[in-house]
């Protein structure tokens, strides 16, 4: 009895590993496309306006001037989307290092919290934080681990418009490790994306009523990037039919980098 148990559960383990390996070859499959397509379409917005203006087009110096400053924020939020993706480059060349700290995983879980409650909100989404054992410490780079965290909540937030998310943390990981988790109110199909480059869901920029960012496909791939950087691996586990885990896995502040 004991022998079929932990046969399933060897095969239960080697699904959810092998589904986690195949979506995130499909992400990194479209990883360039995404970006190089998520470039292009801000700054064909931007050629749009700065042809109005070279065509002598606007109604008035008044509009010229607004149209510039207008192209000029929408150039700022441009840059720091491409600054987003130089410094995980740095990183992965190993041309900035990071800035691994004992980090203390309740408090850590409050700051994202707060600084994401808003954003929630807006959606209808509650952001919560289980019960965590306050001695439960991790090694991790503070900066870098919120901001993989920043990506999973935004996309979570964009895919749904009511629930609760909810981040926790115990010690059923392996040895030396911590495992963190985000439960997200719906079924795992939605992080699916297909390794077709033509399949790929990009949407074209409509002007600059909208401002420049990254997918969810590219967000998710950045942070997975992260957590690998860290010495750490994340994989998608499905709880019920409308709820996924996330699971987070990082050396324990023990663990000798």
């Amino acid at each position: 009895m004991n022998g079929n148990t932990s046969l399933a559960q060897e095969l239960k383990e080697a699904k959810i590993a092998y589904h986690n390996a195949s979506l995130y070859a499909r992400f990194q499959a479209g990883f360039l496309g995404r970006v190089s397509h998520e470039i292009r379409s801000p700054l064909g917005s931007l050629m749009s306006i700065h042809q109005l203006i070279l065509n002598d087009l606007c109604e008035s110096e008044e509009e010229e001037r607004q149209f510039i400053a207008e192209a000029y924020e929408y150039s700022k939020k441009l840059m720091n989307m491409l600054d987003e993706l130089i410094e995980i480059s740095k990183l992965e060349t190993a041309k900035v290092e990071l800035e691994l700290t004992p980090l203390k995983c309740v408090d850590f879980f409050n700051f994202v919290a707060k600084k994401m409650r808003m954003q929630g909100a807006n959606r209808n989404m509650v952001l919560d934080v289980a019960m965590v054992d306050e001695s439960l410490t991790i090694l991790a780079d503070r900066e870098k681990l919120a901001q993989a965290f920043f990506y999973w909540l935004e996309v979570a937030i964009d895919l749904t418009q009511l629930g609760t998310i909810t981040m926790g943390a115990d010690c059923e990981a392996p040895a030396n490790y911590s495992r963190m988790t985000i439960n997200f109110p719906f079924c795992n199909q939605e992080f699916n994306e297909s390794s077709r480059f033509e399949d790929l869901p990009f949407h074209e920029q409509g002007g600059m009523e909208s401002p420049p960012m990254l997918s969810s496909g590219a967000k998710i791939t950045l942070a997975q990037s992260l957590i690998s950087l860290m010495g750490g691996q994340c994989r998608i586990s499905e709880v019920t039919e409308k709820t996924t885990c996330l699971e987070i896995f990082l050396p324990n502040c023990e663990t000798v980098a």
